[in-house]
């Protein structure tokens, strides 16, 4: 990458730290795990990179494997919801007892690992 180019992306990056500052942002004093750049904490309360553009979650020392596991089990009650929706569709469209009987299956055993995603999250919250 040549040093115009470089000039010109912390250039870029400069002007959204400060447009983030205008809007009410907080530089803090964590720097991204990726980049090193200074994060901010936004008004919504997100902790963004300005230079990456992602979200950084912060977490006490301890805690990773705690707040790790919330977000595995979060993701994984969205890919249960989609799959659920598109499981919906096929059981609409589908005439054969042996499919549909199968399907109905599946629906099953998505709603029981949702129902066991909520137990865990209730006992550890």
């Amino acid at each position: 990458m040549s040093n115009d180019m470089k000039e010109k992306q912390e250039q870029a990056m400069l002007r959204r730290m400060a447009d983030m500052l205008r809007t009410g942002a907080t530089m803090l004093t964590e720097t991204c795990p990726e980049c090193k750049v200074p994060l901010f904490r936004l008004k919504t309360g997100e902790v963004i990179c300005p230079s990456c553009n992602r979200r950084v979650y912060i977490v006490k020392e301890g805690e990773e494997v705690k707040v790790m596991g919330s977000f595995v089990m979060a993701e994984l009650e969205r890919t249960l919801y989609s799959k659920l929706r598109d499981l919906d569709m096929a059981l609409r469209g589908e005439k054969d007892p042996d499919k549909m009987y199968e399907l109905s299956r599946a629906i099953i055993a998505c709603l029981e690992a949702l129902e066991r995603i909520r137990k865990l999250q209730s006992s550890s919250g």
